[in-house]
């Protein structure tokens, strides 16, 4: 993948992952940069879930942006995913199938010999759930490799 720039807000604990989408999508309207077409939104996973509480887990909501953001503007700061390999599984999910999809793509991972780079994991969505009736989305999940 190449380099992608966002605009991230923080959310610590799962059930603060919807409020700071709300904070990213507030702050995009008013730059008129959502709603648009072929808008993505992505979460960046800053902790395990295997290692820490739900209610712990620092996860970034964010956007991609068509250029980097200079600066921080209130919740919303700028965040990079560098370039490089990544191991990638798409597929049109249901919340709960995501602990799922990770563990199935972090065991591909393992036995195909392949180990993790220093850089976070993360998801892009191409669709909204909460715009198909059985909640379904598209999803990338994404694992960075050496």
């Amino acid at each position: 993948l190449q380099e992608m720039n966002l605009a991230a807000v923080m959310s610590l604990g799962i059930a603060n992952v919807e409020p700071s989408y709300n904070i990213l999508i507030d702050w995009a309207k008013k730059k008129n940069l959502f709603p648009k077409e072929n808008v993505k939104m992505l979460s960046v996973y800053h902790d395990s879930f295997k290692v820490t509480p739900p209610d712990k887990v620092r996860i970034h909501a964010c956007m991609l942006l068509d250029e980097a953001l200079k600066k921080q503007e209130g919740e919303v700061f700028p965040e990079t995913i560098e370039a490089g390999k990544f191991i990638i599984g798409t597929g049109e999910v249901t919340l709960h199938d995501f602990e799922q999809c990770w563990v199935s793509l972090f065991l591909w991972m393992k036995e195909n010999n392949y180990t993790v780079r220093k850089v976070f994991p993360f998801e892009i969505y191409h669709t909204n759930f909460k715009e198909h009736p059985e909640g379904k989305m598209l999803v990338d999940f994404c694992i960075p490799i050496h």
